[in-house]
């Protein structure tokens, strides 16, 4: 990774109790960004397997781990040897959640923009918290929108809920776009798609990744 966006070796967790919240999309899109950046590779903890299938199409590392001591003993090893670590969180409250929180320097809470999904997080972070107390602060974690739609009220309530719910938030939004959701099944990701729907979701995600990048160097 270049100077300014890293120092030392991150690792990087996308974690949370909801299942289709795009936590395997922001992952493998995470991860192929930093990737242009440096050594990268995946942990796929979810059951589904899905990062994984999706990241032999683009050529990137990737190991399954499923169990908690296991993923505990590689975050301890893999910064050696990979300047970023990426971790696909499962869907609930699981021992395997706990053990990314306990390992990573990073967690990333991605919601959906409305109330039910934002206020569902506070399970979650109230984990997250019990990591900060053990681990002295880690893991720094923040909250952002994904798969939101531009110029809903839902998007401006969901905005101005992330401001008072009382933890850490990224500005940065992931927006609702086919081009994302076609990607897995063409084995690329947008920054490897044509067309102008694919540019926008380039800049989303170069804007969130660089956000993240900041916030975990604070």
């Amino acid at each position: 990774m270049t100077s300014n966006e890293s120092r030392k070796p991150i690792t990087i967790g996308f974690v949370n109790q909801k299942g289709g919240v795009g936590k395997t999309t922001l992952a493998v899109h995470c991860a192929y960004w930093l990737s242009q950046r440096g050594s990268v590779i995946v942990i796929d903890a979810d059951a589904q397997q899905s990062s994984s299938n999706w990241l032999k199409d683009l050529n990137l590392p990737c190991k399954v781990i499923n169990d908690p001591e296991d993923i505990l003993d590689i975050l301890s090893v893999l910064p050696e040897k990979y300047d970023a670590v990426v971790v696909d969180g499962p869907g609930g409250m699981s021992e395997v959640t706990k053990a990314i929180l306990y390992g990573v320097d990073v967690a990333l809470v991605p919601c959906k923009p409305s109330a039910l999904d934002t206020h569902s997080s506070s399970r979650i972070i109230r984990m997250i918290r019990q990591s900060q107390k053990i681990r002295g602060g880690k893991p720094k974690a923040a909250m952002f929108l994904n798969q939101a739609v531009k110029g809903t009220l839902l998007l401006r309530d969901s905005k101005e809920m992330l401001k008072h719910f009382g933890f850490p938030y990224l500005n940065s939004v992931i927006y609702n776009r086919q081009v994302i959701c076609d990607a897995p099944g063409q084995g690329a990701t947008v920054w490897g798609l044509s067309g102008t729907a694919a540019q926008a979701a380039n800049k989303d995600f170069e804007g969130i990744f660089r956000e993240v990048m900041e916030f975990a160097h604070e």
